[in-house]
């Protein structure tokens, strides 16, 4: 015999086992018992009570100082000043954000602007120590700081939409001196 026969009539041999085994023995069914139920009392039903009814709650208001109404105020006012300094900016590059960093980064190299920087700095340091008193006439010289800002950044913005004529390269009079390079342009 052959391998395969083998393992084919060992195969039968046990499929037909399977087979008597299920039919000679059968496995008894499971029993299905019930579970008790639980026996839970019915509720009764409450007696409705009488309700007081309820009180109308007010809304808390906190007192506040005049410290506290001062600064909140100043917030507001500050808030608007910054928002209309971003309308101005606005207005002042036309909506191209390109040429306006352009401008800023230009505006911030040259003394002026760099002074006007310093002087925002100073007063920023300035507001946040001062009374409510001393932040009016601080008030004032932030709007004038802020004109001075807009005006140079107009003219920084002029520079770039008309640029100067580039000035002619001459020889120098040394035919075996260098000639002159011109300033490295930096360009964000």
């Amino acid at each position: 015999m052959s391998k395969t026969t083998l393992v084919l009539i060992l195969a039968l041999g046990l499929g037909g086992g399977f087979l008597i085994a299920r039919y000679a023995f059968p496995t008894l069914a499971p029993v299905v018992v019930e579970a008790p139920k639980p026996i839970v009392p019915e509720k009764v039903a409450p007696v409705s009570k009488a309700r007081a009814p309820r009180a109308i709650e007010t809304p808390v208001t906190a007192v506040k100082s005049e410290d506290d109404i001062a600064k909140e105020e100043f917030k507001a006012r500050a808030k608007a000043f910054g928002e209309e300094t971003k309308k101005m900016v606005e207005e002042i590059s036309g909506g191209d954000q390109a040429k306006l960093q352009r401008a800023m980064f230009a505006g911030m190299m040259k003394p002026e602007g760099q002074a006007i920087m310093a002087e925002a700095r100073e007063l920023g340091e300035a507001m946040r120590n001062a009374t409510p008193a001393e932040r009016e006439a601080l008030g004032q010289r932030s709007i004038a700081l802020r004109d001075r800002a807009m005006s140079a950044l107009r003219n920084e913005m002029a520079a770039l939409n008309n640029p100067a004529p580039a000035a002619p390269i001459t020889q120098p009079a040394d035919a075996g001196a260098p000639a002159a390079q011109p300033a490295p342009v930096i360009i964000m």
